[in-house]
C-alpha cells in the first residue's frame, strides 16, 4: 500500500510503538486493510507525529488515517 497524497485510509492498526526523530516524538505503526484477517501480515508501515493521533494507538484498533502530502496529517478511531 503507498499512502495517498490527498485522501484518508479506513484501516486497522495492527501493532504500534513510540519513535522519535530527533526529539520529535511520533508513533510508528503497521496497518493492514479492516477486513484482513487477525493473523494477516501488515501491508504498510507509517509513522505520524504524536499530535496527529485523537486517541494513542492500539493493537487492532480501526482508524481513519487522513494525508495530505503524502503525510499523515490524523488518526481518528472509527465508532462502530
Amino acid at each position: 500500500m503507498t499512502p495517498p497524497m490527498v485522501g484518508s485510509w479506513q484501516v486497522r492498526i495492527v501493532a504500534a510503538r513510540p519513535y522519535a526523530i530527533h526529539g520529535d516524538h511520533y508513533f510508528e505503526f503497521a496497518i493492514a486493510q479492516l477486513n484482513a484477517p487477525a493473523n494477516a501480515p501488515p501491508e504498510a508501515v507509517l509513522r505520524a507525529p504524536v499530535h496527529a493521533f485523537a486517541v494513542p494507538p492500539e493493537e487492532n484498533q480501526a482508524v481513519e488515517i487522513t494525508f495530505l502530502m503524502g503525510q499523515v496529517t490524523a488518526v481518528k478511531p472509527l465508532v462502530d
